[in-house]
Parts: structure tokens; sequence; C-alpha cells
């Protein structure tokens, strides 16, 4: 494998619910002795947008650590050169305590053998965001930008991530995402589909801002059902129809840059996380596949970076059969295109040397 692409995973998110400040933290430290019964807990107690979001408990309750991930790429990990950490729930009293993220992937990675970029959290719209943004830097050499989350739904079955209502419409917030291009930050860009359109008049109205779209824009059920949509052939072929018009028209901002990865969620519809086997590389290449290679040739293989978004999408695929089902799709592109999509092209926009 040593002529096979080295990967730099531009999507990965590291979290520990026994000693960070997350979600399920009180959770997991009341009842994680038991599984099955941290698992029957959390069900109950969690909204069910978020536990059907989520899939199966296991992999956002469990700790998820660099030796974790090295561990899920198995014969995939010689050709690991590291990742990029993205936002991961991390809670605060404080806007400033959004911070304590990094300091935290600081402490666990020290030397950055793993985490070569930080991609961490804060309030666009807040006051205190130019004081947020230094703490960041100050805390960590690998902070390179912001994930500030906008996917929201009208629908009570699909869960919404933003703090609140109409984030990307407020004025204070719009100036939060041209500060980020001011400080030569980047902005990973999380909604849903329906969303695109909107988040793109501002993402050309503020080139200076540099921003990658996570997770292709998150197709809700256009593999199958889910919360209700996607429950008849026709209803998926609009929606896919719907996705690949709203990403065409994110791709014609020129400074836009896209992370391939993201579709195995539940709420894309694949339905494997209801298996008790992962997707095969023949079934991701046969499945999956087919959008991937149409975003790829519609954007440019030059615009794309390969991110894996584990341990989220670990629900329906393991690691190194991603990868290989990745190796096959771009099988007869050349070298240096290999190279882009795993490595080069997320160095490039998060500014990671060797």
């Amino acid at each position: 494998m040593s002529d096979a692409p080295e990967i730099l995973d531009s999507h990965v998110h590291q979290w520990d619910p026994r000693t960070t400040p997350r979600e399920a933290t009180l959770a997991v430290k009341l009842f994680g002795w038991n599984p099955r019964l941290l698992d029957f807990v959390v069900r109950l107690a969690m909204p069910k947008p978020l536990v059907d979001f989520v899939g199966r408990g296991e992999y956002a309750l469990n700790a998820y650590l660099p030796d974790d991930l090295r561990a899920d790429l198995g014969r995939q990990l010689d050709r690991l050169v590291g990742v990029v950490h993205v936002q991961a729930g991390w809670k605060g009293k404080r806007h400033l305590d959004v911070v304590g993220e990094t300091r935290w992937l600081e402490s666990i990675d020290p030397g950055g053998d793993t985490i070569r970029g930080i991609v961490g959290a804060a309030h666009l719209e807040a006051p205190d965001l130019p004081d947020v943004l230094d703490e960041h830097q100050r805390a960590s050499r690998r902070f390179r930008g912001v994930r500030d989350m906008i996917a929201a739904h009208p629908s009570e079955s699909i869960v919404d991530w933003e703090r609140e209502p109409g984030l990307l419409r407020k004025a204070a917030w719009r100036d939060g995402y041209a500060l980020l291009g001011k400080r030569g930050l980047t902005f990973d860009a999380w909604m849903y589909h329906h969303q695109l359109r909107e988040f793109a008049e501002l993402a050309r109205s503020v080139s200076e801002t540099k921003v990658v779209l996570v997770h292709l824009g998150t197709p809700i059920a256009l593999a199958g059902p889910f919360g209700g949509f996607g429950e008849t052939a026709a209803e998926r072929a609009r929606i896919t129809d719907e996705w690949k018009e709203a990403v065409s028209d994110f791709a014609c901002i020129p400074h836009a840059r896209f992370k391939i990865g993201g579709l195995l969620m539940p709420i894309v519809g694949f339905g494997t996380e209801q298996r008790k086997q992962p997707m095969s590389k023949q079934e991701f290449v046969d499945r999956v596949g087919p959008l991937l290679e149409w975003a790829i040739e519609s954007i440019g293989i030059e615009r794309c970076m390969f991110g894996s978004n584990f341990p989220m999408d670990k629900v329906s695929i393991d690691y190194p059969t991603l990868v290989s089902g990745l190796d096959a799709l771009l099988a007869n592109r050349t070298d240096e295109d290999k190279a882009k999509f795993f490595a080069d092209n997320a160095r490039d926009f998060y500014g990671i040397d060797d």
C-alpha cells in the first residue's frame, strides 16, 4: 500500500463525554458502567429527532480519541498523515468556554501527531467574537477556523442544530462571518440542502472568507425514508434533483471548497445503521458511488477533499471499507488527482504544512 496516496482526513470529531462537557456527559457518568442501560436512558431522555439522527448511540456516547481513530483505520493506517478536528458539541456557560475544546485537543495530542488542524466553535453573532477567536489562536497554533452550525429544518421530525432560529439572516452573524476572512480564518459550512441557496448569497458576497461545504449539504432522505420524508421513489428523485441543483449553484462560487463525506449519516436515508453488518465496499461503490462521482465531476476534484466524518459515519461503514471504496471510485484518476483529493486540497485550504 506504499504507493497509495496519503490521507489527511479533513473532517473528524474527537470527544470524551466522561471527562469533557458534552450533552451526554451526565448520563455517561451516571450510567456508563452499563452500556445497555445508558443507551436506554439516552433514548428516553433525548429528543427523538436527535436519536434518529445519530442512529446508534454507542458512537456518540463512547470516547473517540486519537488512538481510537488510528485503530479504526486498520490496514489504511500507514497512509494517515493526520486529521482536521471539527467542533463537536463542547458545552459551556459562557461563549468564551467553547475555547476549552481547543485547549483540550492540545492536551490529548500535544505534539500534533494526529490532529493537524482544529476547526473550533464560535458564535459568529456574539459581541465578544473577536475575543473568542483570539483565545482559540492563543490556545493552539493549529487553530484554523470555525464551524457555527446552521443546519435547520421546519419539520419537528428533523433535528435543528442552529442555536437559535434564523442565524443566517442576522446582520451580526453575517458580520462575524466576514470577520473570519479578515482574520485569515476558514468557515466550515454545515446546513441541510434546502438552505444552500440562501447561504450561497452570503458566501458570494464575502469572497475573503474561505468556505468549505460540509457533507455536501446533507440531502435529507435522498437515499431512503427518514423523518417522514423520501417515502416514495418519486419523492426521492425530486430530492435528488433539488440537491444536485443546489450543489451545482454553490459550485459556481469560485472560492468555495467541498468535503466529500458525511452522506452515510442516517438522515440521508441509506438505512445501513439499522443493520448488524456495515456497508460493504461493493455496496458503497454501487449505492453511494454515483452520488460522489457526480459531485466530484460537477465540482472538479481540485476543489474536493476527503472527510470521513468519523465516528458519526461509523454507524454505517468501517474506515478501511470507506477508503477502499473511494480508491475504487478514483481508480482511473491520475496520481496527482488522488493526492489532491485525499490530502493536498485539505492542506491547501487549512494551511497545514508538513
